[in-house]
């Protein structure tokens, strides 16, 4: 709820844009987040999706491939 709240403020603030971006299973929280400022905002779009991956190491050497996403939000 914290990231909703913060999403609301800088609306509320005067931006006519939000850009939420998570990794891996952060992801479903993102999407989650944007359900619930759809609730908020009446007047939301989702503007765009950005899906990829990226390439990291792990603490015990290893590499692994890791899922993202980019929402942009925008006020009309």
């Amino acid at each position: 709820m914290n990231y909703v709240v913060a999403c609301v403020t800088l609306f509320n603030s005067g931006a006519d844009e939000v850009m939420l971006r998570a990794r891996g299973q952060s992801i479903n929280n993102a999407v989650d987040i944007v359900e619930r400022l759809k609730k908020f905002q009446k007047n939301l779009l989702v503007r765009n999706i950005n899906i990829g991956s990226e390439d990291v190491t792990r603490p015990d050497g290893t590499r692994a491939s890791i899922s993202t996403i980019e929402i942009a939000l925008k006020k009309e």
